[in-house]
């Protein structure tokens, strides 16, 4: 009995030390960093003290080289050299002779038997018939089948529904996203002085109102935001852009699974009652 106490506490123990690290990996931040510089963009994933970098890609490896000169099958080449001149030879193998096998006609009044490799047994079709029948489990398969039906009979319906469950998902997931670490710097340049103040006013003003609405949904914290026009083009390569965008795993988590309830419960996305 105190044997069956301590594995039981022993159990007990391990399944909350579980579930701990499994609180501590969802309240980890998840998030993207993303760096300009002329000639170089890099974006990074970053959970935790893990860091995934996403941009640029590592290159593939090389190919092999081939080599120079490969004979084809059944030839045999052979090369003579004569004084600078050479000559090439090239001895062709005959092929084998194709063997053809005459079938014999059916003796009169007798029809032929049929192959049995050409049929299939009652018990084989059966056997691709409930395969066929098997699917993804909980009624996934048929939800999966009335949503392709829909997009066959009618598209416009839904797209309108997935546009409907995106749009929610686009909202919540902007609530939950921050921006840290904005660092802008960014030199305006043209051909004359004057287009370079005009460029600089209006390149001045976008960039308010970009700031303005992304500030609408996101949660903004900058470092730098400097515009500087360049009058004479010796810093017109002086251009950076550098942030990071952050949210909770556990919030991501909750999120997905919210957007499959509404998928599941959408009334567009029913499976189709059985007579």
């Amino acid at each position: 009995m105190a044997i069956l106490l301590f594995l039981l506490r022993l159990i007990g123990w391990v399944l909350l030390a579980v579930l701990l690290l499994l609180l501590v990996a969802l309240l980890i931040p998840l998030g993207v960093r993303f760096a300009y510089r002329p000639g170089s963009v890099r974006a990074t994933a970053c959970y935790g003290p893990l860091h995934f970098t996403l941009w640029p890609r590592k290159g593939q490896p090389e190919a092999l080289n081939k080599p120079a000169s490969a004979a084809p099958p059944g030839q045999t080449v052979r090369k003579t050299a004569d004084g600078e001149q050479a000559s090439v030879t090239v001895a062709v193998k005959p092929d084998k002779p194709a063997q053809t096998v005459a079938r014999q006609p059916a003796a009169q009044g007798k029809p032929e038997a049929p192959n049995p490799a050409d049929s299939v047994p009652a018990e084989d079709a059966d056997a691709e018939g409930s395969a066929k029948k098997i699917g993804l489990p909980f009624g996934i398969s048929a939800r999966i089948d009335a949503a392709m039906q829909l997009l066959s009979n009618d598209p416009m319906a839904f797209a309108r529904c997935m546009l409907g469950h995106t749009g929610w998902l686009g909202r919540h997931l902007l609530r939950s996203v921050r921006m840290s670490g904005l660092d802008i710097f960014w030199t305006v340049t043209a051909d004359e002085a004057s287009a370079t103040a005009e460029l600089f006013g209006a390149e001045m003003a976008l960039a308010n109102n970009l700031l303005a609405l992304v500030q609408q949904y996101i949660r903004v914290q900058s470092d730098r935001l400097w515009l500087e026009p360049d009058f004479t083009g010796e810093r017109a390569g002086e251009r950076i852009v550098s942030f990071r965008l952050t949210s909770c795993a556990a919030v991501l988590l909750w999120l997905v699974i919210r957007l499959l309830h509404r998928l599941w419960k959408d009334p567009q996305l029913q499976p189709a009652a059985k007579a």
